[in-house]
Parts: structure tokens; C-alpha cells; sequence
């Protein structure tokens, strides 16, 4: 029996397997997040995969000494109980969510690397809670940015017309209302309201952007090129997503497009967000791919 201890032991002592094992235990809980809210273990996941990308350096980090551990344990195993202080400020919290995470990586770092490895922690742990705040933001922002639903409207309404439905805008107690008459001949109509303009998602696109470009060594201009190619994109998929509801309105009924209009989202934003991050990280390349090409057709 003391053999296999010490045979466990000599295990975790090696960086690689300590390494392997402290991403195994970061990412079974995110299965038990996205088992009571699928849509809110995106951010989380991209914490993760943050980590992930220091692979390297983490293997690097020295171990915690018994001490630490023994915090750091009693943080992560205290992480499964923070439900019970959230549900007093917020009744409808899920049992497990992304409070309950960060708590548990800070105590995981805790228990597997020695205190000044924090600082790797910093990037995906400011992502997820600046994140999952940013709907406060939203609120914060609601007053100043609420005239802009108007603006929103008839950019839909101008889209729905290119493709052929005579959609027509009308205000109802300063609420814009686009209407048109579905294929079916009922009239279908919806209002626009601060939510449509997809302020939430471009904070939570921007908030995830800062963190990935400050953990990038590119130069400023690169970087800021495609910060800005990423929030212009954030936007015209927003109107994308209005516009995709409104077609199904159209051909299928608004049954069916109250239905989409809660998954449609999630699913755009989180495929494009998959979407940059690829071009992103593949940039070098497609630069040169793109000059060879120029180079053949001159």
C-alpha cells in the first residue's frame, strides 16, 4: 500500500501530469455548469481555454507546499457551497454557476502551483466575473443607449425589404414596431426595445477580446484592427439574428420564431466568437496566403 502511495505521488510530482490533472479538475465542473445553464457556460468555457493556451508556462510553475494546498482545498471544496450566500441577494440562482467556479479555480491554482502563479489566473478569472457582469453594465447603460432602438428598426426594416418582404415601421408610445404579413397572411409584428440592439453581447465580445489582446504579444495596430473588425462584427450579427427571426416570422410563423428567438442568439454569438478567434490565431498565415495570391494574379 505505501508503494502505490508512493508511487501516486511520484506521479503528481512530475509537471506534466500535475498539469494534466489541474486541467481535468478545471474542466469537470464546467459540464456541471452547462448541465443547470447551457448558455452560461460559454464565457467560463473561454476562460478555460485561456488556460489552456498557457499549457506551457503553467507546466513551468513551481508546487505548492502543503501549507498552501491545504487553503487552497478548503477553497475549492468551500466553491461548492457558495450557493447557499448567492440565493439570498439572487432567489433564482442556479444551484452550481460561475460563481461557484471562479472560487473553485482560484482554489485549484491554490493547491496545485505556488501563490505567485495567481497572475496566470488573473486573465481567465477577470474574464469570466467581468463577463457575467457585464448584464449590469447593460442596465447601467440601458438610459443612454435606449434611443438607438429606433436607428436599430429601421435597419432591419431596410434589410427585410433588400430581401423582399414589405416590412413597415411604426412608433407605439416611443416603442418602434415593425410590421409585416407572413406568407400565411397573419401580420406579424415586433418591437424593439433596448435588448435588440445588442449591447450585451458587444460588452461581453469586448470584455473577451481585452483579454485575449493583453495576453497577445502582437503589435498595437494589429491588435487594434482587429478589435474594431471585431466589434463592427458583433454588431452586424446582431442584426443578423433579427433578421434571421424575422424570416422565420415570415415563413413558418411567429410560433416558431418566438421559439428561435431564444437559442438563435447564443448560437450565432458563440460560432462567431469561435469564428475570430480561429482567424485570429491563424492571421500570420492567412497574411501570407493572401500576398501569395496577390503576388500570382499580378
Amino acid at each position: 500500500m505505501k508503494q502505490k502511495k508512493t508511487n501516486f505521488g511520484a506521479i503528481l510530482s512530475s509537471p506534466k501530469n500535475r498539469v494534466s490533472l489541474f486541467y481535468i479538475l478545471a474542466f469537470i465542473p464546467l459540464l456541471v455548469v452547462f448541465y443547470y445553464n447551457p448558455f452560461s457556460a460559454v464565457i467560463p468555457f473561454y476562460g478555460f481555454l485561456i488556460l489552456l493556451i498557457k499549457q506551457q508556462k503553467m507546466a513551468s510553475l513551481k508546487e505548492a507546499n502543503i501549507i498552501q494546498k491545504a487553503l487552497g482545498l478548503i477553497v475549492a471544496v468551500g466553491s461548492f457551497f457558495i450557493y447557499y450566500a448567492v440565493v439570498l441577494i439572487y432567489p433564482s440562482t442556479a444551484l452550481y454557476g460561475v460563481a461557484n467556479y471562479v472560487i473553485y479555480l482560484l482554489g485549484l491554482f491554490l493547491i496545485f502551483f505556488r501563490f505567485p502563479a495567481l497572475k496566470e489566473a488573473f486573465a481567465p478569472l477577470f474574464l469570466i466575473v467581468a463577463a457575467t457582469s457585464s448584464s449590469l453594465i447593460s442596465a447601467w447603460l440601458k438610459p443612454f443607449l435606449s434611443p438607438f432602438a429606433n436607428d436599430f428598426a429601421h435597419i432591419a426594416v431596410w434589410v427585410l425589404r433588400a430581401l423582399g418582404i414589405n416590412a413597415q415601421i411604426y412608433n407605439l408610445d416611443d416603442i418602434p414596431i415593425l410590421s409585416f404579413t407572413a406568407l400565411s397572411g397573419k401580420v406579424v409584428s415586433g418591437a424593439f426595445v433596448y435588448e435588440c440592439i445588442g449591447v450585451y453581447s458587444a460588452l461581453v465580445f469586448s470584455i473577451i477580446l481585452v483579454v485575449i489582446l493583453f495576453e497577445d504579444p502582437s503589435s498595437l495596430k494589429v491588435r487594434l484592427a482587429f478589435s474594431i473588425a471585431g466589434l463592427v462584427g458583433t454588431f452586424a450579427l446582431n442584426i443578423m439574428r433579427v433578421t434571421m427571426i424575422f424570416l422565420v416570422d415570415y415563413f413558418y410563423g411567429a410560433e416558431v420564431g418566438g421559439t428561435i428567438h431564444y437559442i438563435i442568439g447564443y448560437a450565432l454569438f458563440s460560432t462567431w466568437l469561435a469564428c475570430f478567434f480561429l482567424i485570429y490565431s491563424k492571421r500570420q498565415a492567412l497574411h501570407a496566403s493572401i500576398l501569395s495570391f496577390w503576388k500570382k494574379i499580378h
